[in-house]
């Protein structure tokens, strides 16, 4: 008599050889690589529930502990969400740049990298972001130049309107550059050493630097639309290089300190 197997039995039993085939690494960190690919593989949204740890556990075929500690390493690095109480279980997040710029705090702290280093590295990502979306276009793509735009500096803004405004004028700069490779990497980065150097500026934004958000992002945002990378790129490089130099004024020995994770 030939027995009949299901998709669902035949997809366990593959899952299953696929924990036992990993044994030299920790299973809840097989457990945590074979979750985020089925997250990957069937495009699940923000917000989409996924099974529970028991059901995990039994069609991983492992302990429901290895579950918990796969989906913690997951949590930690912003992929996913496991709500408490009636209800609750592992949901799909949507990992940030300040998510990952978190992590990769934790591996410069490590190798003792100053933040002059991570402002370096930022510097050259927005030049990159700022040419690669003039590129775009260029060659006319359709792009929302609008919400560039949007980002303006106006005189009756409070001091916290002007730095969410400078900071998201970057942001979705970064965002339309089209790779999401560079908006991630990019604002990871923007967000290490961006926090550490608003710490040492006084809460009051004056008016002279309130202008010094506004002219250079209007000029970029014109060069952008003027389809020009190699302008853009030059403005933006310039832009963050004066940024950085006016916000660590404040304390110049900031930028060769060790980045420290937080």
């Amino acid at each position: 008599m030939t027995r009949n197997i299901t998709s669902s039995q035949s997809d366990t039993a593959a899952r299953r050889r696929a924990v036992a085939m990993t044994r030299h690494e920790k299973v809840s960190r097989t457990v945590a690589r074979m979750v985020a690919k089925e997250i990957a593989d069937r495009q699940l949204a923000p917000g989409s529930a996924l099974e529970a740890e028991s059901e995990m556990a039994r069609r991983f075929g492992v302990g429901r502990a290895s579950v918990r500690e796969g989906l913690r390493l997951l949590e930690a690095q912003g992929l996913v969400t496991v709500r408490q109480g009636l209800g609750g279980g592992p949901i799909v997040s949507e990992p940030s740049g300040s998510e990952f710029g978190d992590t990769l705090s934790m591996y410069l702290q490590a190798k003792g990298v100053s933040f002059r280093q991570v402002a370096e590295a930022a510097l050259e990502m927005e030049g990159l972001a700022a040419a690669m979306l003039a590129d775009r276009v260029a060659a006319g793509e359709k792009v929302d130049l609008d919400a560039l735009a949007g980002k303006r500096i106006s005189t009756d803004m409070t001091d916290e309107e002007v730095t969410e405004a400078a900071v998201g004028f970057h942001e979705t700069l970064r965002e339309l550059s089209g790779n999401y490779i560079l908006t991630l990497t990019g604002s990871a980065l923007a967000h290490i050493y961006t926090d550490r150097m608003l710490e040492a500026h006084p809460q009051v934004w004056s008016e002279e630097e309130r202008q010094s958000f506004e002219s250079p992002h209007q000029a970029i945002h014109d060069a952008i639309a003027a389809g020009d990378p190699e302008l853009a790129r030059r403005l933006a490089r310039e832009h963050m290089r004066d940024v950085i130099d006016n916000l660590s004024s404040a304390n110049p020995r900031m930028l060769d300190e060790r980045v420290d994770w937080r």
